[in-house]
């Protein structure tokens, strides 16, 4: 009896020291230890998304321009709307053939993107002159040289900076503005029919950036769903100006002879100069969908004879 008298008063001497063991940790104690851990966890996740939460794109190939063209004072005019793995976007081109060989076009293309509070948008404008040549019955060579010039504005996720407790001390709002231009050399092949055309083209372009206004907070905190954080990458595009792409492309039209709908899947592949550079900068994919018009006197001839 004894012994256990002395061994309950050193239990006693310990439990008023506070060295209570883990095990006879009160409930509340528990539950207070772990939301300070929960607290602590949620807010390094917090300043994680807060310095790049969702890539940002600053380039989308717009929809490629191809006429087909047979003969002299055709027309071509289309709308679409499409999307890429970041963008959506609405166009809308036009086409005419000057001569029997020589003929023009001009698009315009706006853009946008709204994501979790990040917001996206921009225009674009482009003009060209080519050379196309029929060959046999359906087939036609195009080849198109343009040159464009385009905007774009972004909005980020607020910089926000915590307490100890969590509660936002100071909110920062990020913003960035880019201008650029672009040449191009477009060449294509393809079928046309009165109900369907089929093509493949390839334009080769050379993006350069002239403006870029980058209000972005440097914090520095790597992020496992970007490469670089925000200011990192419109950084790299201020001390790396010039990009060259090659952009092919399948377009599908189907319908009547003067109004066709039009389907277009193009590709924007790796950066040609600077590869390593790529990833994460520009939107590497597009589908776009429409409607095309054609008018041309062919059709108007062959309806006179019947």
């Amino acid at each position: 009896m004894e012994g256990c008298g002395q061994i309950k008063t050193v239990a006693s001497k310990q439990y008023k020291n506070g060295a209570q063991p883990k095990s006879l940790m009160s409930r509340k104690q528990l539950k207070t230890t772990t939301m300070k851990k929960s607290k602590s966890i949620i807010l390094f996740l917090a300043g994680l998304l807060s310095s790049c939460c969702s890539p940002h794109y600053y380039y989308i190939p717009n929809v490629q321009n191809v006429p087909l063209f047979k003969e002299k004072n055709e027309y071509r005019a289309s709308v679409e709307v499409g999307v890429g793995s970041y963008f959506s976007n609405k166009e809308v081109q036009a086409a005419y053939s000057i001569t029997d060989k020589i003929a023009i076009m001009a698009n315009f293309m706006s853009f946008k993107n709204v994501n979790n509070g990040n917001v996206a948008n921009g225009k674009y404008f482009d003009a060209a002159v080519g050379y196309y040549k029929p060959l046999g019955k359906s087939g036609v060579f195009e080849v198109y040289g343009g040159f464009g010039t385009g905007n774009l504005h972004d909005q980020y996720n607020p910089y926000n900076v915590y307490d100890t407790t969590g509660l936002i001390l100071q909110s920062y709002n990020q913003i960035s503005s880019l201008s650029f231009t672009k040449i191009f050399l477009q060449p294509s092949i393809g079928l046309t029919f009165k109900g369907f055309d089929i093509a493949l083209s390839t334009r080769i372009c050379g993006l350069y950036f002239n403006k870029i206004n980058n209000q972005i907070i440097d914090n520095h905190q790597p992020n496992s769903d970007c490469n670089q954080n925000d200011f990192e990458r419109v950084n790299m595009l201020a001390h790396n100006k010039n990009w060259y792409f090659i952009e092919p492309a399948l377009t599908i039209r189907g319908g009547w002879k003067y109004v066709k709908a039009q389907l277009q899947a193009g590709i924007s592949t790796i950066n040609l100069y600077r590869p390593n550079q790529y990833g994460g900068l520009f939107d590497p994919f597009n589908f776009n969908m429409g409607l095309y018009i054609t008018i041309a006197k062919r059709y108007g001839k062959k309806f006179q004879k019947k």
